[in-house]
């Protein structure tokens, strides 16, 4: 809703000044920051408990390859915002139907995704290399892709039925 006697937004000042859908989709951005927080924190606190429910039996499994599993999940805990965020980035994307924007930070982030297994996995190091390398270069293409969608919705100059840019007038 743009202000009533119909002069100018300044959409930069405060939230309350921006359209009702750009307001909705910050609050759904916010929410979804939360709830990757609240996931993340769940996954790594819990994740040798987590890793058990879902195994099962774990008496016979060799201890080291439970402990790259547990790091493994640890690491990906540290990804959980991003990728709830980008999954309501995604969504918006589509609800003011652009599809080709989420198909290209997607392949984006598959690139920086490769890029970081051939980057990360070869090393020895058992907090940088191996299966924990692979879940590095997981978490850094989640946090490039949401930057990309943030740039994205920054340079979206207008949301379907609604005026965004501050210098127009509706």
């Amino acid at each position: 809703d743009m202000v009533e006697d119909g002069g100018l937004a300044d959409v930069d000042s405060n939230v309350n000044a921006k359209p009702r859908t750009a307001r909705t989709l910050i609050a759904a951005l916010q929410l979804a920051l939360y709830v990757g927080i609240g996931f993340g924190l769940v996954l790594g606190t819990f994740s040798q408990h987590l890793l058990r429910a879902l195994i099962g039996n774990t008496a016979s499994m060799d201890p080291a390859v439970f402990a790259a599993a547990n790091r493994y999940v640890m690491i990906r805990s540290l990804g959980m915002p991003a990728a709830v965020v980008i999954g309501s980035a995604q969504s918006a994307c589509l609800g003011m139907q652009d599809i080709k924007s989420p198909l290209y930070v997607l392949l984006a982030a598959a690139l920086v995704n490769a890029l970081g297994d051939a980057l990360f996995v070869g090393s020895k190091n058992i907090w940088i290399g191996g299966c924990s390398g692979a879940a590095w270069a997981t978490v850094l293409s989640q946090y490039a892709a949401l930057g990309l969608f943030f740039a994205w919705l920054k340079s979206k100059p207008k949301l379907k039925g609604t005026n965004v840019d501050s210098n127009s007038t509706q």
